[in-house]
């Protein structure tokens, strides 16, 4: 189900499931945080967030039609819901009872960001029914994001019986997920996956000294299942593996990083954004680096003018042998 760009063609739909959104309150402190002292902000941010939220303002931004999913809970819930019709993306919450969606802590000091993520609501069976019955709509060609961490005490399969409710509809699936509910997702053969570097190592209990050691681990995570990786490396960009066994790398831009927070969650928005326009998965890659860069050089997630101006000036990505 494909709604017409205004050039007439058909650009699928985008559905991004956040099954933890968050209100997260982001602060900064100029000096190191002081354990077991009082610890004063310079200044403070409070935002909307969530993986598939940051996908889906990516994905706004490059005019690709999404919707955002999920599940929402008390005074934070409803916070969390206006901060996000501000932006005139299409929401679709479903209300859970009798409890209050997260509140996510990141404390900027310096280089380094420590987080401190509440656990967020538990979601019982007919509020999972419900979700599928929203996504019931969504078939042949569209996407459909899975992101995030599961509803707490939901088991590690949660992504997975998603994706296998909505089987054979001809929904291409993206997930960013870790661990074990990572590994339960792989052997639903999702489109796409985009794990960093920290999570590999975590995947394969391994240590991953530089980007070129990650080759065979990201080889691995297609056979298991995926039919592409878009493994995020940081500085050092990303690398883009294929079920033809295939594999690209491109480095990220220079600039002065500012915010990591959501940068992996804009790369995927901007490399489904490619693919939804039919571009080549190459050029995805190179949307997606750009998208991911200029987040992590904004102070929060970047906006069209930020992405066009990394994009012109990035290379074509290197094929690995």
């Amino acid at each position: 189900m494909s709604q017409n760009s205004s050039a007439g063609k058909h650009v699928p739909m985008i559905a991004t499931v956040t099954a933890n959104p968050a209100v997260d309150y982001t602060v900064t402190l100029d000096a190191p945080i002081r354990q077991g002292a009082v610890n004063r902000t310079a200044a403070e941010h409070v935002t909307a967030g969530g993986k598939g939220v940051n996908v889906s303002l990516v994905l706004h931004q490059l005019s690709v039609p999404t919707t955002v999913y999920g599940f929402l809970a008390g005074a934070t819930g409803s916070m969390i819901a206006e901060r996000i019709q501000r932006t005139q993306i299409p929401t679709d919450w479903i209300n859970v009872p009798n409890q209050m969606s997260r509140i996510n802590l990141k404390i900027k000091s310096g280089d380094t960001v420590t987080e401190l993520n509440g656990q967020g609501v538990s979601v019982a069976a007919p509020e999972t029914d419900l979700l599928l019955q929203k996504l019931q709509k969504y078939g042949d060609g569209d996407y459909i994001v899975l992101a995030g961490s599961i509803p707490a005490g939901a088991p590690a399969s949660y992504h997975a019986d998603v994706m296998r409710a909505l089987e054979g509809k001809g929904i291409r699936f993206a997930v960013d997920v870790s661990g074990e509910p990572l590994r339960e997702a792989l052997a639903c053969k999702p489109f796409v996956i985009k794990p960093n570097l920290p999570e590999v190592c975590a995947f394969f209990d391994t240590a991953i000294d530089t980007w070129w050691d990650a080759l065979p681990y990201g080889r691995q995570l297609i056979d298991l299942g995926a039919e592409n990786v878009l493994m995020s490396l940081g500085g050092d960009g990303a690398l883009l593996f294929t079920s033809e066994h295939r594999v690209w790398h491109l480095s990220a831009p220079h600039g002065t990083v500012r915010n990591a927070v959501g940068a992996g969650d804009s790369m995927l928005g901007g490399f489904l954004a490619a693919c939804a326009h039919g571009k080549p998965l190459t050029e995805a890659l190179r949307y997606g680096i750009a998208a991911g860069s200029a987040t992590a050089f904004s102070e929060w997630i970047a906006n069209l003018p930020e992405i066009r101006e990394l994009l012109s000036r990035l290379p074509q990505p290197t094929e690995l042998i």
